[in-house]
């Protein structure tokens, strides 16, 4: 279901002013980038969609119910919308500008959520990295996509099956070496385990993120403007990339609609939504969300393939 909305969407490449264009293996594909159009067909900024249309009437209404071992945490439609302003606040005011890539590097959880609802708001692209990459493979879609921003967690599991996502972008930084454009990192406290912290790049996302009005316009869009890429999952595809725009990010959340919910009013099931998540496919969120519904996160222990 998921792999059918992602082989079958149409792909278009926008570089943001000033990106380097990366270059690929004789095997592989270039991305087809064409300049940022200054007028177009206005489209619905896809933050307002899902969370300022429903501040109206149902501002109380549950969007995200998380559940872990720590137990269970319910964000409300008011509560969603002052978490994207903050962050939103945060990465303008740490110079992410429209149309730059922010990577997010986490299981699906609360923070991952208000991350691409963020990124909608202000004209970032987002770029969810799957957290069962190792660094190399980190390294290369970093450095193709031209990140400048990353949000990540320390690690997921306990300490009998864990997973070290802090450390595995660390160690993609250093390979990606001076290609990179990361600038910015937040790290989002999972599992409480200790984690080097590289000074003027690194902040723990709540002491800076907190920090900020929970209030922002969400940014004008149109349908041409770049929305979100997409990467196959780790060990297939390579490092080839597809952006999608707003237009084409709002159709494919459609079609995830229909495919999620044929039977009508029927609750997506959590595993449904994070294996949605896992592909790095988001508009099955935006789409439950832009349609009032409760997205359901579950911690689970992370399934590591070791070679």
């Amino acid at each position: 279901m998921i792999s059918a909305t992602y082989e079958n969407a149409s792909a278009r490449s926008i570089a943001h002013a000033g990106q380097h264009v990366p270059r690929w293996a004789q095997d592989m594909r270039e991305h087809r980038f064409r300049p940022q159009q200054e007028h177009g067909r206005r489209a619905l900024n896809v933050s307002a969609l899902c969370v300022d249309r429903h501040l109206g009437e149902c501002p109380d209404h549950i969007a995200v119910l998380s559940r872990g071992a720590a137990g269970e945490e319910a964000v409300c439609f008011r509560e969603l919308h002052e978490r994207v302003c903050r962050l939103a606040n945060a990465l303008t005011d740490q110079g992410v500008q429209r149309g730059d890539r922010v990577a997010i590097h986490l299981p699906l959880m609360v923070e991952s959520i208000v991350a691409v609802l963020a990124c909608a708001r202000i004209g970032a692209v987002h770029v969810v990295l799957d957290t069962q990459s190792d660094a190399r493979c980190m390294a290369e879609r970093l450095v193709d996509c031209g990140a400048v921003a990353v949000l990540t967690g320390d690690g997921i599991g306990d300490d009998a099956d864990y997973l070290p996502l802090k450390p595995t972008l660390d160690r993609a930084l250093e390979m990606a070496g001076a290609r990179s454009r990361v600038k910015l990192v937040l790290l989002v406290t999972i599992s409480g385990h200790d984690v080097a912290m590289r000074p003027g790049r690194d902040h723990h996302y709540d002491v800076v993120v907190d920090w900020y009005e929970p209030d922002y316009p969400p940014e004008a869009m149109y349908r041409e403007d770049p929305q979100c890429l997409l990467y196959p999952p780790a060990g297939r595809g390579g490092v080839r990339g597809v952006t999608h725009t707003v237009g084409e990010y709002r159709h494919m959340a459609s079609r995830a609609m229909e495919m999620a919910r044929p039977y009508g009013d029927v609750d997506v099931p959590a595993g449904l939504v994070n294996m949605a998540w896992a592909a790095g496919q988001t508009p099955l969120l935006v789409g439950l969300l832009a349609h009032g519904c409760t997205i359901t996160t579950t911690a689970e222990a992370p399934m590591i393939v070791r070679s």
